[in-house]
């Protein structure tokens, strides 16, 4: 299969193919599983992070792999000035192209096309909900070019309007103000008990709160990620609020970094 990095002007030529790959894949959550849907114009949901390369693997347009790295700007630190990171996201593998190593083909041309541009990166992968090892971060922590180490931890709340309100408080006391988006039509989350999408908003703190509602919203899922080992996880924790799913986060040239820029609506 041969590597392509996807101009604008091409994505329609790969969408439909892009899209066929993400109805298959399922992902945790709680005692339910859900599947993504992004909509009308696939790309759009990452358009809104940074500056896009996203990445197939193709035979004749057939596509048996994906995966995009995204140029952000970030805080490392919680107040801190912005600055470069690539994200890498979105890597997919079609089902009938498994064990081609396709995942790692696409990590090296990435790495390759980006790095002199930024040396910095870090990659967010949902754990299995079994509690089993997360198997893409046994494969990229061995990836030799350059060194990928496991970071963090997030834990993923999900959590009523109700509840919601209770804690708005106690997460305005570790991340500041926060407001609530939702991402309808961009990233949606189809669950895979009912088949139907779940009317879901995402908490924003730190440069992205402007971009929200103030108010919670009856009837919907308030959605927000903590690293478990940062004191806001241990302060919900004696409210006997936990995280419902996990993911790991992998990354290279960002040891000083706390972790808690990361949003849901990032992931």
């Amino acid at each position: 299969m041969k590597f392509h990095r996807i101009a604008p002007a091409e994505r329609h030529m790969f969408q439909e193919e892009i899209v066929s790959i993400e109805t298959i894949a399922k992902y945790p959550l709680g005692k339910d599983f859900f599947q993504i849907d992004h909509g009308l114009d696939y790309f759009a949901f990452f358009d809104r992070l940074g500056k896009v390369n996203y990445y197939v693997m193709h035979d004749n347009y057939i596509v048996g792999a994906v995966g995009a790295g995204i140029l952000r700007q970030i805080p490392y630190q919680q107040d801190s000035a912005p600055m470069s990171a690539w994200y890498l996201c979105d890597l997919k593998v079609h089902s009938n192209y498994q064990g081609r190593n396709l995942s790692l083909r696409i990590l090296s041309h990435a790495v390759v096309d980006g790095i002199r541009e930024c040396s910095c990166g870090y990659t967010i992968s949902m754990n299995p909900g079994d509690g089993s090892p997360n198997r893409w971060v046994k494969v990229i922590e061995k990836y030799s070019r350059i060194k990928f180490t496991t970071s963090t931890q997030l834990g993923i709340y999900s959590l009523d309007a109700a509840t919601m309100s209770d804690v708005a408080p106690l997460i305005v006391k570790h991340r500041g103000n926060i407001s609530y988006i939702s991402l309808k039509g961009i990233k949606d989350l189809r669950l895979q008990s009912t088949g139907n999408i779940l009317p879901l908003v995402h908490v924003q703190w730190g440069a992205n709160v402007e971009k929200g509602t103030p108010e919670v919203i009856p009837g919907y899922t308030h959605m927000f990620c903590v690293p478990t080992n940062d004191e806001l996880a241990r302060a919900l924790g004696r409210f006997d609020i936990y995280p419902g799913a996990s993911a790991s986060v992998v990354s290279h040239g960002m040891d000083n970094s706390d972790w808690r820029f990361i949003l849901t609506s990032d992931i």
